[in-house]
This record gives structure tokens, C-alpha cells and sequence, in this order.
């Protein structure tokens, strides 16, 4: 997939500024909250590190996609997931605070999960286990810089404007859900040579794995009774994977470029269902506001 200024400044950016109006709608209470009912965190975490990477081994083998691309599909399965999932749950109103706890979480604990899945699937596909030394620290400061620090400032902003921070809530979520629309038009515009050579081929497997994750990600929760905002955030959380990362991971530490084919098409791909996923979130909500005033 093509690297340029689209994918390595402008998307960033944006979401760092997206970030920061996200945070104007949080408050430490909501942190508070979340950590004394700690239960959607376990159970998310469960969803992402656990439930997800098995679905990864499962579609490689149900489509048997050649190794390297098997092992593509499984890296992208253990890869944490990324800001694209917070930005999702704010444009469709989901669980803030939750969603950012379960993002921090996932890309800290990436330095264990990434070297611990892909020699599984090394051994499986490949010549043995993988020694990889994985960038955790650079992983954590890239993560902190999109993420964490602009939410940071936006609970600030609330702090010190709560007016102008009620006020802007409106018209955040519709930047959001806008900006979405503006990356998938110019991803596909962009790599629109990659998708029609190889889309074909390879999206069939990461299309289910997208979509059973969303699945397994939105009625565990809700089977273990986890109410409907903070479930469709855990499946938003477990079905956006951070493409970015997995793709640095082929490129760089694997120095396979066909391995980063697979996350670099589902890069795009997820951005369809994440904003179906928050137009879908954000109809409901306003539906269901009549009913609760």
C-alpha cells in the first residue's frame, strides 16, 4: 500500500484534533466510573486479545490462504486495535471513556501479544517460532501523541470552557463522521490499483474476519450482560485493528511487503463499517431520546 501525506500526516493530525474534541466530552468521573466497574474493561480486553486472535488463525485456515499471507491475516488479528475505533465511538456516541481505556490497554500489552501470536503462526505456517523486537516504546509514544495527550487536553478545555465544551459536542461528532467519509474516498482513490489487483484475491478472508469480530465483539458482552452502548463500543474496539501498526510490522521488523498487502486493503476496508458503524450508533441513539426523556 501506498505511504504518503494523506496516511503518514494528514490522517494523524486529524485524528489528534478529533481526539481533543472527544476529550472536551469526558470528565474524570467518567474514568472513575469505568474502573469501579471494571467488568466491560475485562470483558473487552478478553473480546480483543483473546477471542479475536482465535477468529484470526480460524479464517486463515477456513479460506487456507497461502502462508505469508495466513501469517498477514493473524498479525493483523493480534495487532491492538487503534485511535480509527475511538474515533468511530465518538462520531456514534458510544462509550468514550471506555473505548480509550480498552485502546490504551491493547497497544501497551502489543509489545507481548504482536511477538506471541505471530510465532504461533510462524510455527504453524512458517520455518518456527519469530524472535521479533518489537518498538514498544515507539509503539506507546505514537499511540500517547495521537491519543492519549489530545484527549488529555480536551478534558482540560472541559475543565477550564465547560460552555464552549457542551457547545461543540454537536458539531465534533459531525467533523467525524465527515472526516470518515473524506478518508475512505481518498484511501480508495489513492490505492485504487492495489484494490482492484489484489482485493479480490484477499478480501473475502479479511472481510469475515472483520465482520465476525464485530459479532463476537458486540453479543459476548451482551451475553454476559454488558448493556448496549458499551457493547457495540467493545465491538467496535474488537473489530477495528490498528492496520497501521501491522503494516509497520511487515514493512519494518518482517521486512515482507507481501504481509503488508492484507493490512493495508483491510485499512481501507474498515473504515466502511466504522462509519456505517457510527451512522448506525448515532440513528439509535437519537431514536431512543425521546423514550428516555
Amino acid at each position: 500500500m501506498q505511504e504518503s501525506i494523506i496516511s503518514s500526516v494528514i490522517l494523524p493530525l486529524a485524528i489528534a484534533i478529533i481526539m481533543v474534541t472527544l476529550g472536551m466530552t469526558l470528565t474524570v468521573a467518567d474514568f472513575k466510573r469505568i474502573f469501579t466497574s471494571p467488568k466491560p474493561i475485562f470483558i473487552g480486553l478478553i473480546c480483543q486479545m483473546l477471542l479475536l486472535p482465535i477468529l484470526g488463525f480460524a479464517v486463515a485456515s477456513l479460506f487456507a490462504l497461502p502462508a505469508v499471507y495466513a501469517i498477514s491475516l493473524i498479525l493483523l488479528a493480534v495487532s491492538p486495535d487503534g485511535a480509527t475505533s475511538n474515533l468511530i465511538i465518538h462520531a456514534g456516541d458510544g462509550d468514550r471513556a471506555l473505548g480509550i481505556t480498552l485502546t490504551a490497554i491493547t497497544n501497551m500489552l502489543a509489545f507481548l501479544t504482536i511477538p506471541f501470536g505471530l510465532g504461533i503462526a510462524y510455527s504453524l505456517y512458517g520455518t518456527g517460532a519469530l524472535d521479533i523486537d518489537f518498538p514498544v516504546l515507539d509503539t506507546m509514544i505514537q499511540v500517547a501523541v495521537i491519543t492519549l495527550i489530545p484527549t488529555l487536553i480536551g478534558m482540560a478545555i472541559r475543565q477550564w470552557k465547560p460552555e464552549f465544551a457542551e457547545n461543540s459536542k454537536k458539531w465534533s461528532k459531525n467533523f467525524a463522521t465527515g472526516f470518515l467519509f473524506l478518508v475512505i474516498a481518498a484511501l480508495v482513490v489513492q490505492n485504487w490499483d492495489v484494490i482492484v489487483r489484489d482485493g479480490p484475491r484477499f478480501a473475502p478472508a479479511f472481510i469475515v474476519l472483520n465482520i465476525a469480530s464485530l459479532i463476537v465483539g458486540y453479543f459476548v458482552p451482551k451475553f454476559l450482560g454488558i448493556d448496549y452502548v458499551q457493547a457495540m463500543t467493545i465491538a467496535i474496539e474488537t473489530g477495528l485493528q490498528n492496520s497501521t501498526v501491522s503494516i509497520t510490522v511487515a514493512l519494518t521488523l518482517l521486512n515482507n511487503n507481501d504481509m503488508a498487502i492484507i493490512p493495508g486493503l483491510y485499512a481501507i476496508w474498515m473504515y466502511v463499517t466504522g462509519f456505517a458503524l457510527a451512522y448506525w450508533m448515532a440513528k439509535r441513539g437519537k431514536a431512543l431520546e425521546p423514550a428516555k426523556a
